[in-house]
């Protein structure tokens, strides 16, 4: 197997990032921008090819697991709880451009002619979003919500929810109750029920 290490401790911590638990594997093609206001939990895996660019905070769980090509863009906060995991490609974005305003879209413009939205985007614990999401400046899961793939968040979805679309709406329920009995055994060493 080729590029399969992750970096190690002693690179993880040059790094300079405000808070970094036990067993963080980040693997060495992320892009990492502002790691001064990333805190990262303990037990956390980054995939290749992540992007995480952030000029507001990051906070990331335990037990969280970003896979390949997710990309985490911003000025405002985003937040991901424990055991949440953000899927293939998807793309959390705590800043956008309000196309709609009387402005001039991109980084490299001045403040004063820019329109920007900044917003926290927040997953709670065991949130999970699907392959291809967006999360937009104001997106927050409840505990234990989910979204499809490919679909757009841009509102707040109801605890232990399964949505998808786009807009994402409301499509079933989660097993809340199995969900934290499954915690509740992981967390005690016991993998049968």
């Amino acid at each position: 197997m080729l590029n399969h290490e992750y970096l190690p401790r002693e690179r993880l911590e040059s790094l300079g990032f405000a808070a970094l638990g036990t067993d963080v594997r980040i693997h060495p093609s992320c892009v990492l921008v502002g790691c001064e206001r990333i805190s990262i939990g303990s037990h956390v895996r980054i995939d290749p090819f992540c992007v995480i660019t952030i000029s507001g905070r990051l906070v990331i769980g335990d037990h969280v697991h970003l896979s390949a090509h997710a990309a985490l863009i911003g000025a405002g906060s985003i937040e991901i709880g424990d055991h949440a995991n953000v899927s293939h490609g998807a793309k959390l974005l705590s800043s956008s451009d309000d196309f709609s305003a009387a402005g001039i879209a991109g980084p490299l413009v001045p403040a004063a002619y820019r329109r920007v939205r900044n917003g926290t985007v927040r997953v709670g614990r065991h949130g999970i979003v699907g392959a291809g999401s967006i999360l937009l400046p104001g997106a927050e899961f409840g505990e234990g919500a989910t979204v499809g793939a490919v679909s757009l968040v841009k509102a707040a979805l109801p605890a232990w929810t399964v949505n998808a679309g786009t807009p994402a709406r409301v499509v079933g329920q989660r097993d809340r109750a199995g969900v934290l009995a499954l915690e509740a055994r992981f967390r005690a060493g016991r993998p049968e029920g």
